[in-house]
Parts: C-alpha cells; sequence; structure tokens
C-alpha cells in the first residue's frame, strides 16, 4: 500500500528552511498533502510525535548495482534514512553487456569493487544486454531503494569492442556504436557517463575506460550534450602526473555543452592537508567553462580491513604486493618466500609514494588478529612496531609476519584517508563540494560504506555543530536533487515523491561495522548496525520501521527526463 500519513513531527522539507510543525499525507507514493493536524483517512500511519520528518536521504555514490538482485533489501541502506541510490559508478555497471563478454565484465567490476565474484555469476540473473534492458529487469525485481544509474564507461567499451577495450583507441564505427547505446540509455531514463582515469584491473592493466581519446571523449560528451539530461561521474589519477590536467580536459568537453560533472576521491590526509583545499578550489575554478563540476566527499575515515582471499588495496604496488593476491595457498606461501620476489617487493614498496594500502605510513597498518597463541601480544599493534621490534625492511617483515599468521592475518590499514575530524569537517562544510561519496555496496569485506548519512548527522551536527540540521538534510536531500537531477524526490512538498525517513537525532547512532556471513554463497561482508531511525518509506511504503526491514521492494528505477513537480 502506498498510501501513507506521518503525524505529530517536526518538519524538515529539504529545502534549507526552518524546521516547522506538519504532517505530511501520501497518496498512490506521492505526496498530497503537507500541513498541521492533517486526519488520518485509512493510510499507514506513522506516529512521529517527537521525532524529525525529512525527506528520504539520496546517496550518490553507491555499487549497489549487484547487491540489490542477491539483496533487494539493500540491507543496511534503509536502516540509515537512504531512499535513493545512485548506480553506475566509477565506469563500472552492470549494462551494457554481450554474454561472449561476461568473465571479463565480472573480473574487472569485482576486482576494482572488491566484491565476491561467486554472488556475480549466481546472484544476478544476466538476462539483458542494453541498458534499457537492464532497467527493465531491475524495475522487474524491485528493492527497498529507488535506484538511478550511470553507464559505465569501461563496460560501455568492452559491450562495443570486447577484449580490444583493453588494449587501443577504439576507430570510428566503435566510437558510434558506443554513442548510440549511450543515446538509447539516455533516451531511455539513464542519468548518463562514469569514467575512470584511475582504475587497474587484476592484472595491473588500466581499466578500458582509461584507453579513450580525445575523439571518443569528445563524442560522448557530444551524446550527453544532445541529450539535454544527465551528468557524468569520473575519478581522476590522483597518484598520476597530471590530476588537475585531467580535470581540465572533462571541463573543456562538458561545460560548453552544459553537461554537470561529479568528481570521487576527494579526501583530507595528514601527508598533505592543504591538498583538499586546492583542489576543491581548482575544482570551483572549471565552472567558467559553461556547468558546475563538484567533488563529492564522505565523512567517514577510510579504514581497509584487507581481505585475503581478494582485495585491490594492492593495485599500487603491481609488482610486488599485489602478485601475491594472484596466488592462493601453498603458491602463495612459495611466493612471500621467495628472494627474487621480496627484492622486487622492497624496491616498489620504497618506489611508491601514493597507494592505496599505507607503505610509506606503517603505523597506520594494524594488527586485528592472529592464527597462533604466541603472536598474540601483537594484537592492536602496529606494523611499525613489528619492524622496530625486529628490524629489516618493512615489506619483509611484513611477508614473515603472513608466513608467521597462516597467510591470513587480520590486518586494518587504519586512517588512510580523512583521519582529521576538522580536516573533514572543512571539506564538508565548503559549499563547493557535495556531502554523498558513501561507496556503499563496494569493498564488502575491507569495510561497510552504509550509513555515512548517519555519521552525517551524528559527528557533524549533533556533537559538533558543524551544520544546522535544517542545512544538513538540505545537504543530503534537496541538494542532491537540485544538482544531479533527481527532480521529483528531495523535498516533502505536494507532487514529489513519498520518500522519507523519521529519526529522533539524539537516538540515532553509527556503530562500528561488524563481519556477518549472510551473503548467498555463504559469504561475509562488513555490515554496519541499524542507524535508530523510526522509519523510513519510498514512494510511500514503509521500508523499515524501528531498524527492522518490512521487507517491503518498492523502489523503481529513476527516470532522469521527470522534470520538477508544477
Amino acid at each position: 500500500m502506498s498510501d501513507l500519513i506521518v503525524t505529530g513531527g517536526t518538519l524538515i522539507d529539504g529545502s534549507g528552511s526552518p524546521a516547522r510543525r506538519a504532517d505530511v499525507r501520501v497518496r498512490g507514493g506521492v505526496i498530497a498533502e503537507v500541513g498541521p493536524d492533517l486526519a488520518p483517512q485509512g493510510e499507514v500511519v506513522v506516529d512521529a510525535r517527537g521525532a524529525y520528518v525529512t525527506p528520504g536521504f539520496i546517496d550518490s555514490h553507491t555499487h549497489l548495482d549487484p547487491t540489490m538482485f542477491w539483496d533487494p533489501a539493500c540491507d543496511p541502506m534503509p536502516q540509515h534514512g537512504v531512499t535513493t541510490a545512485l548506480l553506475g559508478n566509477c565506469s563500472l555497471s552492470l549494462a551494457p553487456v554481450r554474454p561472449e563478454h561476461l568473465e571479463e565484465v565480472m573480473d574487472v567490476f569485482c576486482f576494482i569493487e572488491d566484491m565476491p565474484i561467486e554472488e556475480f555469476r549466481s546472484g544476478i540473473p544476466w538476462t539483458w544486454q542494453t541498458w534499457r534492458e537492464y532497467r527493465d529487469a531491475m524495475n522487474a525485481k524491485g528493492a527497498a531503494l529507488n535506484m538511478a544509474s550511470l553507464i559505465g564507461h569501461s563496460m560501455l567499451r568492452i559491450f562495443v569492442m570486447g577484449p580490444d577495450a583493453w588494449t587501443r583507441a577504439a576507430t570510428e564505427a566503435e566510437i558510434r556504436a558506443m554513442c548510440a547505446e549511450l543515446g538509447d540509455a539516455l533516451a531511455g531514463g539513464c542519468y548518463g557517463l562514469s569514467t575512470s582515469f584511475f582504475d587497474v584491473d587484476r592484472a595491473a592493466r588500466p581499466v578500458p575506460s582509461r584507453l579513450a581519446d580525445q575523439a571518443e571523449l569528445t563524442a560522448l560528451a557530444d551524446t550527453l550534450g544532445r541529450a539535454g539530461h544527465g551528468f557524468v561521474e569520473y575519478i581522476p589519477n590522483q597518484t598520476g602526473d597530471d590530476p588537475l590536467g585531467e580535470m581540465k580536459r572533462m571541463a573543456e568537453l562538458l561545460g560548453p555543452r552544459g553537461v554537470r560533472s561529479i568528481w570521487n576521491g576527494l579526501l583530507h590526509t595528514d601527508l598533505n592537508p592543504a591538498r583538499a583545499r586546492e583542489l576543491i578550489e581548482y575544482t570551483a575554478s572549471l565552472a567558467q567553462y559553461g556547468a558546475p563540476v563538484w567533488p563529492i566527499v564522505s565523512p567517514r575515515t577510510i579504514d581497509f580491513n584487507v581481505d585475503w582471499d581478494q582485495t585491490m588495496v594492492f593495485m599500487m604496488l603491481p609488482k610486488g604486493w599485489n602478485q601475491v593476491m594472484l596466488v592462493k595457498g601453498e603458491a602463495r606461501g612459495a611466493r612471500l618466500r621467495d628472494p627474487a620476489w621480496r627484492a622486487v617487493a622492497r624496491e616498489e614498496w620504497d618506489a611508491v609514494d601514493k597507494s592505496l594500502f599505507p607503505n610509506t605510513r606503517i603505523e597506520h597498518v594494524r594488527f586485528t588478529s592472529v592464527t597462533r597463541r604466541e603472536n598474540e601480544p601483537w594484537l592492536g599493534k602496529s606494523l611499525a612496531d613489528l619492524v622496530a621490534a625486529r628490524g629489516g625492511h618493512p615489506s619483509d617483515v611484513f611477508a614473515d609476519w603472513l608466513l608467521e599468521n597462516d597467510l591470513e592475518p587480520g590486518v586494518v590499514a587504519m586512517g588512510v584517508g580523512n583521519g582529521n575530524v576538522e580536516g573533514v569537517a572543512e571539506m564538508l562544510r565548503d559549499e563547493r563540494t557535495l556531502v554523498s561519496a558513501s561507496d556503499a555496496g563496494a569493498h564488502v569485506q575491507m569495510m561497510c560504506a552504509a550509513g555515512d548519512t548517519t555519521l552525517f548527522l551524528t559527528r557533524h551536527v549533533r556533537e559538533r555543530g558543524d551544520f544546522t540540521l535544517e542545512r544538513a538534510i538540505y545537504e543530503l536531500t534537496g541538494r542532491q536533487s537540485e544538482s544531479l537531477g533527481f527532480h521529483d524526490r528531495g523535498f516533502l512538498r505536494p507532487g514529489y515523491a513519498g520518500d522519507l525517513t523519521v529519526f529522533e537525532l539524539e537516538r540515532l547512532a553509527w556503530e562500528k561495522d561488524v563481519f556477518v556471513r549472510d551473503l548467498p554463497s555463504g559469504g561475509r561482508r562488513l555490515r554496519r548496525p541499524e542507524g535508530g531511525y523510526r522509519a523510513t518509506a519510498v514512494n510511500g511504503v514503509l521500508t523499515q520501521r524501528d531498524g527492522k526491514l518490512t521487507g517491503a521492494i518498492p523502489g523503481r528505477v529513476l527516470d532522469s527526463r521527470v522534470r520538477p513537480p508544477r
């Protein structure tokens, strides 16, 4: 039933306007009335006395594309107030795809986003080829969240070029084919294109999007410009020689065509605390080319649990430590003992100063579990402590530690980004950034990225006062709608979608993620506990109540062509 009334609450409408006492009536999934003292007329009733009623939160950077097929509840996103998620980020999407390319598509997606490939094989139906067919499959499946989708540039290249997507520039005919599929997707409601200048695959090859030449990028930008809607999400290579040049190149392509863009990867680091501010200022200057560009920001400290079954955390150490991840069992042990490998690993460890794994800041590498009792005194200590006690090169000491713990010690790379709360707050407060970079759904054995909304509200509103609650809700709702084109949601106004969440700010809690073993193949993932929200509704249907999922899956694929209600 998509008829709902929320009574007795304090309304924050998503615009930044002051909170006020008002009820909300939803009919047929759409807000019908907002005002005081509305009388129930047979709807499902949510008692919001003592609580705030706000638009449902919009998360504009997730990788829930595969998750929704094996877990349509998208647990625990509804329990953290989220009602809409953007999929298809970082040049990766589930469409378009051809059956003969499926293994390559699954492998590159699973490596970069640290997802178990067994779930991709058994949990995703793969009944589509084009983006429109994928859209229809998502709508047929249903989810507890609304889904907005981008087309991944790497997947678009593989769809058209096959294995050649990894090795060469596209021909004119191939570029036309890519533009045809992108144009058809945009005409069917796709939100745009994502691309990457950063990622590599399991074999340390640049992902296909990185092989696109100027002719290809220009043609894709032309396609977006002609559509008149949609945006681009991209990842600049901040470990490369010219990340600012990549940003300028994109602005020069997209700005004159009126295409907005966001980029992912803005972090505050202790190594260069001024860098975040410099990047924000440079990004803001790119609006001179004709369209806004925003860096997206997460409030969360970036901690990586190292999953020894599969991880991309060593991708910037391709000759040494990433080679360890390509083999398993005794072959891995043999590699770790091999003097030739150790020499290469030491040299690369010393040469690479920008890496996801903090090889230059080994005090951030913490030991969280061991397999042998004699190693228990090292729990909670760091690789720096171990090197200080034993002597030797950090790479060799780390290799020995793996061998001493049966190749599977618990290791967490702590605070590799956003470890300084003041620095994070400065990024969040800057009106030239967008608060939306959770990465939810990805890296499920490295971290749980769900719950950024709750961390933002508890730490930066309730505890620190960096934002008023009204401004914080605007950042999570109305501003996402205005900036990225989620035109029929993000505000609690008549005519807008009945997406909302109800909470008492004092009862919200952002807790540490914990491992649960609930993947369909029996695998485990990191999950964040419920956030303390009283209720969350999508299109007028409750998806969670008091932290418990209802089992309802009223979400649908959003259409980028929808205009704001009048």
